[in-house]
């Protein structure tokens, strides 16, 4: 069994679409869908069948992070796949996370490739923060010519798409995991209510000795709009409220540990 979470935020038309790929998966990949809607006033029309059971959680907005453990509570599944509502599958997406997971017991989290709606590759693995990254970012020089060289090597610039490869953290909006992974906990740390939850749970696998591997073999599409690139927002401001409560969190800005071996197989 496949659980399926995503947390919806009037983003009912996006869902739709999410459903519609997964029902032209590989038939034998079981799989269930548990939406937290984190936007009780926006009723969902959606139906499930018996190719793919849903379930929707109505909910006051909590936060993505929050949301999605709301759904993992009530999921079933032995492979999560934590996924945004605007993200698409290919037929062959859920069955090759799945392989890869169960070929690579050192791997806790694959993330797979995404390609804007166009076909366009879309950068969605980065480095662990450095000071130079968060200036940077949150600098209004970002918009102004070429990023820097330290800034192209935090989004791994030129990463090789030929074959996976250990990366720091990825976008949480597509990330395939265990639940034996979890230990019994909640997926993500709800003190984050929007960011900064993928790269606190991916510096957890790395802690606890589980690689994260980006596999651009495993292919979805994302239709990302990135709304915290602009500091001055609602999201900007999410963004830097979750990015100081990270810190506070780590004591600074924490690294892989180095203990882990890298290279993917």
């Amino acid at each position: 069994m496949i659980s399926v979470l995503t947390v919806n935020y009037f983003s009912g038309s996006d869902l739709i679409g999410l459903i519609e790929s997964l029902k032209l998966r590989d038939p034998a990949d079981s799989c269930e869908l548990i939406v937290t809607n984190n936007s009780i006033e926006e009723p969902l029309d959606v139906a499930d069948s018996a190719s793919l059971p849903i379930r929707i959680i109505p909910s006051p907005n909590i936060g993505f992070g929050a949301g999605i453990n709301r759904a993992y509570d009530d999921s079933a599944g032995d492979i999560l796949f934590i996924t945004n509502p605007d993200v698409r599958v290919r037929p062959d997406t859920i069955r090759k996370a799945v392989s890869f997971l169960e070929e690579h017991p050192d791997v806790g989290i694959v993330l797979p490739m995404l390609r804007y709606p166009d076909g366009e590759f879309q950068p969605s693995v980065r480095r662990f923060y450095s000071w130079p990254v968060v200036l940077y970012a949150r600098s209004p020089l970002r918009s102004i010519g070429e990023p820097p060289r330290f800034f192209r090597e935090y989004l791994y610039e030129g990463i090789d798409l030929t074959h996976p490869s250990d990366v720091d953290w990825g976008l949480g909006g597509a990330m395939f995991l265990r639940r034996s992974d979890m230990e019994g906990e909640g997926i993500f740390d709800e003190r984050f209510f929007l960011y900064f939850e993928d790269v606190d749970l991916c510096h957890k696998f790395w802690q606890r000795g589980k690689r994260v591997v980006y596999c651009p073999q495993i292919e979805c599409q994302h239709d990302h709009r990135r709304s915290s690139k602009q500091p001055v927002s609602k999201a900007g401001w999410y963004h830097f409220q979750s990015m100081m409560r990270f810190i506070a969190k780590h004591r600074g800005l924490p690294k892989r540990p180095r203990k882990i071996s890298t290279g993917a197989s």
